[in-house]
């Protein structure tokens, strides 16, 4: 039956269906874990012989990526 109805409305195998609010909540972690990255990048250009620098931007960059690396989104179902 979900077949079907997926079919119907043109999605494929490939397709799924999520909830806006969790496709946006990841667009936002990704978001920031790229921001975090081109500020290391920056940081780190400035001062990588300096080993408490180069600890603060990996913790600055850790802080950004745990949000994204916990994320998970599940398909949404005929329930949701």
């Amino acid at each position: 039956m979900a077949r079907k109805l997926a079919a119907a409305h043109g999605l494929g195998d490939g397709d799924v269906i999520v909830a806006r609010e969790a496709l946006d909540e990841l667009q936002s972690a990704l978001y920031c874990l790229q921001a975090a990255i081109e500020d290391v990048d920056a940081d780190l250009a400035d001062s990588a012989d300096d080993p408490t620098e180069v600890r603060r931007a990996l913790t600055w960059l850790l802080d950004n990526a745990r949000p994204l690396a916990s994320a998970w989104i599940e398909p949404r179902t005929l329930d949701a």
